[in-house]
């Protein structure tokens, strides 16, 4: 009887929410409910939503809406949702991590449906993409790998190299969680590389930039393998990602052609770059003259220390000596940002930067796109109102990167 009042108040007050709050403002509306731990109203206002999304709903959300029904304990609308996920496309093994670790689902994995439910989700996920792991270069003695996730539709022979590195951190974690984000450049018969660096806080934000060039030289060099044109390959990111893009999009053309390891005798150019909220000045970060590069506890704050612990190789002592001595820490700040290296050469720029972004100041977008306009290359910069440091907010113009780089990839 009190799972038939249940039901009854919840296609009640579905009816009701339906008509009053769109879809966005029902899963706001249950994040809200859920940060004060009211969580059967979190999960009715997350199922309101999903039932006007309908099949356009995010896996996240059906995810969020079971996960608020299990901490609701109500079991049967738990799985009825993890049925839901079992069933779609773009679930993906990053997912499948991420649900199998959210204590949220505790009350609810004794229940003799919890490991048949997990299993079938598995084997969708499995099911949806093809993965290769492939190692791209060795560093001191430690394999740098990438991802390769093929389209899913005919290919267009077009790749896309997705770096994967928050606040300068990469992981294979990290890559997983990206594969199904990708599902947008696969659907469009793009091959996406999910490039993992060796990252902060054993390697500084320069190893990272190496790192990156060789992995690209990597996929220019087996282009025939992977089935794709070398001359055909663009780069995206976030936040740090999206500096790494730029920074390798921004790079000269030289190629060591007398290179021991062919692959370094590839370019590591690429043709397109479109990214979100990119750092592009070290030196002068959310106006002239402020940098953070000698600003340790600055670093500290935002975790990314690591990432600008500056070394250089001592012959002598065969060890890392810290690099500590303010010049030249600016001079490698300057090195590494790409505001300072854009030319007339370089390949077509799309950028999406929210104008509530605490993270990565507006200005970084805003002052590159116009050093990009000064040297005459064809750009694309969209200020998102409203949007802050997380791709959810760049919605919808972020699904427009597929046909953007589709139409610049030629």
């Amino acid at each position: 009887m009190k799972r038939i009042q249940l039901l009854v108040s919840i296609l009640i007050l579905n009816a009701q929410l339906s008509y009053s709050q769109d879809a966005e403002s029902l899963f706001k509306k249950g994040d809200s409910l859920y940060k004060i731990k009211d969580y059967k109203n979190s999960a009715i206002a997350y199922s309101a939503g999903i039932k006007i999304q309908g099949k356009q709903t995010d896996e996240s959300n059906y995810w969020r809406a079971a996960s608020r029904w299990a901490m609701a304990k109500v079991p049967d609308s738990t799985f009825y949702f993890l049925e839901l996920l079992s069933k779609s496309s773009n679930i993906s093994q990053g997912d499948v991590n991420g649900i199998e670790a959210d204590k949220d689902f505790n009350s609810v994995q004794s229940d003799s449906r919890w490991i048949p439910i997990m299993e079938k989700i598995m084997a969708r996920a499995r099911a949806n993409y093809k993965i290769d792991e492939l190692i791209y270069g060795r560093k001191d003695g430690v394999a740098l790998t990438m991802l390769h996730v093929k389209p899913r539709v005919k290919s267009n022979n077009k790749a896309i190299i997705w770096v994967i590195a928050g606040s300068w951190f990469s992981s294979y974690q990290q890559a997983e969680r990206t594969i199904r984000p990708s599902a947008m450049f696969l659907d469009k018969g793009f091959s996406i590389f999910l490039v993992i660096l060796g990252s902060q806080p054993r390697y500084a934000i320069p190893d990272e930039i190496e790192d990156l060039k060789r992995a690209i030289r990597y996929v220019r060099y087996n282009a025939k393998k992977f089935e794709i044109n070398p001359e055909q390959i663009g780069i995206t990111g976030g936040s740090a990602g999206g500096h790494l893009s730029l920074a390798a999009a921004m790079a000269d053309k030289k190629i060591d052609s007398m290179a021991q390891d062919p692959i370094n005798r590839v370019s590591s150019r690429v043709q397109a770059a479109a990214v979100l909220y990119p750092p592009t000045d070290c030196l002068n970060w959310g106006g002239p003259g402020f940098n953070f590069i000698n600003n340790k506890s600055l670093q500290v704050a935002n975790s990314i220390y690591g990432a600008l612990d500056f070394t250089k190789w001592n012959q002598l002592t065969s060890t890392y000596d810290h690099i500590t001595d303010s010049s030249t820490r600016m001079k490698i700040a300057r090195e590494m940002s790409p505001i300072y290296y854009v030319s007339p050469d370089d390949p077509p720029i799309f950028i999406i930067h929210g104008d509530a972004d605490k993270v990565v100041p507006l200005q970084q977008s805003e002052t590159f796109v116009s050093r990009l306009k000064q040297e005459g290359v064809q750009n694309k910069f969209i200020i998102k109102k409203g949007g802050v440091h997380n791709p959810g907010t760049m919605m919808p113009e972020f699904l427009d990167f597929p046909d953007w780089f589709d139409k610049n990839l030629k």
